[in-house]
C-alpha cells in the first residue's frame, strides 16, 4: 500500500515537473512604430493624413510635446527605408525617406 501511494506522488511530482502550458508575450515581429508629435503652436484637432510608400492614406492624431501621455498615439509600419509624407490642410508638413527597426518607435516632430 505505501509502495503505491509513493509511486502515485512521484507520478505527479514527475508530471508537475513537465513543460504544460506556457504563455508568450511580445510585439507584432518585424513592424516598427510612428508617433506625431506638436512641436510648434499649430493645433492639429482633426489629425494629419499621412502616406507611406505607395498606400493608402491614414488620418492620424498629433500629441503635444510638453503634455506626453504614458499610452501614446503610435502606428504600426513595415521595417525597413519607407517615404512618409504629412499633410495637413493640403499642405506637406513633413516629406522624407526615413529608416525603421524592429520595435523602435520613430518620433516625427511637426511644426
Amino acid at each position: 500500500m505505501k509502495k503505491s501511494i509513493i509511486i502515485i506522488i512521484a507520478a505527479f511530482m514527475v508530471a508537475a515537473c513537465s513543460t504544460g502550458n506556457v504563455s508568450k508575450s511580445g510585439g507584432v515581429d518585424n513592424m516598427g512604430y510612428l508617433q506625431f508629435v506638436q512641436s510648434g503652436n499649430t493645433v492639429y484637432s482633426e489629425g494629419v493624413t499621412v502616406m507611406i510608400d505607395d498606400n493608402p492614406s491614414f488620418t492620424a492624431k498629433v500629441d503635444k510635446l510638453k503634455k506626453m501621455k504614458i499610452k501614446a498615439n503610435t502606428y504600426a509600419i513595415k521595417t525597413g527605408t519607407r517615404h512618409l509624407k504629412v499633410i495637413y490642410q493640403d499642405k506637406i508638413l513633413y516629406e522624407k525617406n526615413i529608416i525603421v527597426a524592429i520595435h523602435e518607435t520613430k518620433q516625427i516632430n511637426l511644426p
